[in-house]
């Protein structure tokens, strides 16, 4: 038998590990997740905002914290002084795989019409 062919027998077995697990580490330590962590806090931001989720987007997820733009004062204040407890809450028990600690709005005057609301993908 040639020196290059391996066989199963060839490796200890507890060195083996599945594939999955291997490419699941290798795709969260190269930051392929990260927007799938957006996705996922978006997701659950619009189940938990409802209609007025129409009016925010999700500017950012940076060390722990989601930093949503609001298109109205009168929405960006009811959310950080009414309903920020309670939708972070929410976010922490709908999304599992990225810890957010903290919420941040920032009022946006305008936005574009082509974003609808979608997380930005050049994050």
């Amino acid at each position: 038998m040639s020196k290059w062919i391996l066989e199963a027998s060839d490796f200890e077995e507890e060195y083996a590990e599945p594939l999955g697990d291997v490419l699941r580490r290798w795709a969260r330590r190269s930051g392929l997740l990260r927007l799938t962590d957006r996705q996922r806090v978006w997701g659950a931001w619009h189940r938990l905002l409802g209609p007025d989720a129409a009016h925010t987007s999700l500017e950012g997820l940076k060390n722990h914290v989601a930093t949503f733009t609001v298109d109205s004062s009168a929405l960006l204040s009811e959310l950080n002084n009414f309903r920020k407890a309670d939708l972070l809450e929410g976010i922490r028990e709908d999304v599992k795989t990225y810890f957010v600690r903290d919420i941040r709005f920032r009022l946006v005057k305008s936005r574009s019409p082509a974003a609808g609301g979608r997380p930005s993908e050049r994050k």
